[in-house]
């Protein structure tokens, strides 16, 4: 299969598989990389020179956060609650999406009208400002130790999954509606052709291909999503926080996962003091998103607007010239001359 050979398709792939290995290799085989680095550094005389957060050159690669934690190792121990959750919310989103999209399709037109008109007035509301007003008492309950951080994790997967079925839905369900007119479609119907029938021989393997690349531009959408509830100190799995003042009120953010919005968010308030400490998550985000646009990209060429490479010879062969008494019409009513006599 060409998706499988090509090259396009397993470079990103490859990075994206990477650092998923990479997150469950660091915590299980090397905890020491993730646990606190020394409280300050000296140079060779003795003398103290730097404190946690250290820079990229104080601690390579990526230098550490305020705990002196390696920050490279503390990203790629959360990539998998970042990227394994984005896949899950797609997922949901796409199960969802096309079960809503079936489902409208087949609604008369009054009920199509009043919910996209629903639909196209809630379009104006970002979605991140909807998941942070739903999940706001949620993340209250966390710190107040109510839920654990896992079951805060899972609730989150599944709002911003559910906020986000019914734009998808719609936008499949006017596709489905527009593909539900065609000519055989209505034929079909006719000769009595049941709603089952219908979605089984003609829904599904039209959309079977579209579903792909859907779920791989969801997954990047998520992503984004993501960063925007990070700046919103909504993560997945909840921030903690916890007072450092003593005669004043300081409260510092931590994460359980370590993920990268949570990573980014805790540490956004030192954006001008320390810029790596928002930047480098973001850099994650930026190489994690461009690998699943390039996916996307290519399987949309492949998948939908059939760009495929040819075999040569079956090329060669397929565009040689037929014979002109292969390009007449078939059933047209002219005589052929079948000998020399004939002809003359």
């Amino acid at each position: 299969m060409i998706i499988i050979r090509s090259p396009r398709f397993w470079l990103p792939l490859s990075i994206i598989l990477l650092l998923l290995s990479g997150s469950f290799i660091v915590p299980a085989f090397f905890p020491e990389l993730l646990e606190p680095g020394p409280p300050y550094l000296k140079d060779e005389k003795g003398m103290i020179i730097a404190d946690p957060p250290y820079s990229m050159e104080e601690m390579k690669p990526l230098g550490s956060d305020k705990l002196g934690r390696n920050l490279f190792y503390l990203l790629l121990a959360g990539a998998k609650y970042t990227l394994l959750s984005a896949v899950i919310i797609a997922l949901l989103r796409m199960m969802g999406g096309f079960m809503f999209g079936t489902l409208y399709a087949f609604l008369p037109q009054w009920a199509r009208q009043f919910i996209k008109g629903v639909g196209d007035t809630f379009n104006f509301i970002p979605l991140a400002i909807v998941a942070f007003v739903l999940l706001t008492p949620l993340q209250l309950a966390f710190q107040a130790e109510a839920m654990s951080s896992f079951r805060f994790l899972v609730i989150e997967i599944l709002v911003i999954a559910i906020i986000m079925i019914p734009s998808l839905g719609m936008y499949i369900g006017e596709e489905m509606k527009d593909y539900l007119k065609n000519d055989f479609v209505s034929v079909s119907r006719q000769i009595g052709a049941t709603k089952f029938h219908l979605i089984k021989r003609h829904l599904r393997p039209q959309f079977s291909r579209n579903a792909i690349v859907m779920f791989s531009e969801q997954t990047s959408q998520t992503l984004y999503l993501l960063i925007q509830l990070g700046v919103l100190h909504i993560c997945l799995g909840g921030l903690r926080i916890e007072e450092f003042g003593i005669m004043e009120h300081v409260p510092e953010y931590f994460s359980y996962t370590n993920e990268w919005a949570a990573t980014m968010s805790i540490n956004i308030r030192q954006v001008f003091l320390y810029t790596w400490l928002v930047m480098t998550p973001l850099a994650f985000f930026a190489v994690s998103i461009y690998c699943i646009n390039e996916i996307t990209r290519f399987l949309k060429e492949v998948l939908l607007e059939d760009k495929l490479p040819v075999n040569k010879k079956k090329h060669d062969v397929s565009q040689s010239p037929l014979p002109s008494s292969k390009l007449e019409e078939p059933f047209a009513f002219t005589h052929q001359p079948h000998s020399k006599e004939e002809a003359q």
